[in-house]
């Protein structure tokens, strides 16, 4: 499955919030994802890619090295995706 992230770097806390962004009749979902470190350095997506693989086990970025947005790739389907991030903001409150 293909995923956007929306990288939020340099939050006070990592958080991560499923969103869909409307294009047209179709809703598509999306990332937005809070990192603590900032962007400078590539400290944003060492971190970021560190979460998601955490997150996801295997994923690639397909896009987005030197963006806020990005595109990854990861194994399974949008089921999947909200089960690993329930029970990641399960783990943090």
């Amino acid at each position: 499955m293909l995923l956007k992230i929306k990288a939020k770097p340099s939050s006070e806390r990592v958080r991560i919030k499923l969103d869909f962004e409307k294009k047209g009749q179709k809703e598509t979902p999306f990332l937005k994802i809070w990192l603590k470190s900032p962007p400078d350095k590539r400290k944003a997506n060492k971190e970021l890619s560190k979460l998601l693989k955490d997150l996801f086990g295997d994923c690639t970025f397909v896009s987005g090295a030197t963006s806020r947005e990005k595109f990854i790739k990861v194994d399974g389907d949008i089921d999947n995706v909200i089960k690993e991030i329930s029970k990641f903001i399960k783990e943090r409150t």
